[in-house]
């Protein structure tokens, strides 16, 4: 997970062995794709849609969400170092909270407004944002860019008609 740093050396809290963060992502994203899976049943999505839906996302979002999958899986390299107090119960929380944070966003960059309400906002919408906070749960996906080769294969099946390279910030004044 994003703030289950583990180092050995360190002194302070205990931290969780390794293969504890590896299975606590898998479960995790093992749990969120069945959730998502039963919402895309329940809410009849078309693969149509979410094609649409993945082509509308603009090139800044996959932009970020890369770097940040990449950094996520450094674990010891950047997370060790920045975030070595934070272990156990507060690191699970800091990721939580970060996932949320990115399907916000994402579904945000596709609506152009942010909802209380996930059911007002499009399903193929809430998909695609889901796909994108998983992504970022998701073990080991740091080193291969799959949210860009989705994006690429979207653009291209949708002959370049929804690609932007940044949001429009309506409500903004911009």
């Amino acid at each position: 997970m994003i703030f289950l740093a583990s180092d050995s050396n360190s002194s302070g809290s205990k931290s969780l062995p390794p293969w504890l963060f590896f299975s606590l992502k898998m479960v995790g994203c093992g749990v969120g794709f069945g959730a998502l899976m039963w919402y895309v049943m329940n809410n009849s999505v078309m693969g149509s849609d979410v094609v649409r839906g993945f082509a509308a996302v603009p090139i800044v979002f996959y932009l970020m969400a890369e770097l940040l999958d990449t950094i996520v899986d450094m674990n010891k390299v950047v997370y060790t170092p920045l975030f070595k107090n934070y272990s156990g119960p507060a690191a699970i929380g800091l990721t939580v909270i970060t996932i949320v944070c990115m399907f916000f966003v994402t579904l945000w960059a596709l609506s152009g407004s942010i909802t209380l309400s996930i059911g007002s906002a499009g399903a193929s919408g809430v998909v695609v944002a889901a796909i994108f906070a998983l992504y970022l749960l998701a073990p080991n996906t740091g080193k291969e860019k799959l949210l860009l080769y989705m994006f690429i294969g979207a653009t291209l099946a949708t002959k370049f008609a929804y690609m932007s390279i940044i949001p429009s910030f309506s409500g903004f004044g911009l």
